[in-house]
């Protein structure tokens, strides 16, 4: 055995190629698994723009923004409990006066690496945009 390990003849060894399979196989995981967390983000921040842009048009956060967040975030596949809140002074129930600053943070937890559903490292992402009410209310 010993013999074969000092050998310099150059021939190729299995265990090498296996191992060095084995790594690029991991490495491939690995990049497609960070592919899928950044697209993740990116449609986050899709969602905190819509629900910025839907709760400066009603000025309040209502039903019709719940039923968005549902319709852009439920379509995320690689992400678990979505959740967004909305931080201002509001006027009276979950009403925003014109003028009033609000702003959306959308989270959410991903993972990234490993084959198939073993997660390896835990990502917790998020998401926020600012706007302005335009809804002016007596």
């Amino acid at each position: 055995m010993m013999r074969i390990l000092k050998s310099k003849k150059g021939e190729g060894s299995y265990v090498s190629t296996a191992v060095f399979i084995l790594i690029a196989v991991v490495f491939i995981s690995f990049t497609i698994n960070l592919f899928a967390v950044i697209h993740a983000k990116q449609q986050l921040d899709t969602c905190a723009d819509q629900l910025t842009r839907q709760i400066q048009l009603a000025g309040e956060v209502n039903g019709d923004t719940d039923a968005l967040f549902n319709a852009i975030c439920g379509n995320i596949g690689s992400v678990s409990s979505p959740e967004y809140t909305v931080s201002t002074t509001y006027l009276t129930g979950r009403k925003i006066q014109y003028g009033t600053v609000f702003t959306v943070t959308v989270t959410a937890d991903s993972s990234l690496g490993g084959f198939g559903d073993m997660p390896l490292f835990p990502v917790h992402l998020v998401s926020s945009g600012s706007g302005v009410s335009e809804e002016f209310w007596k």
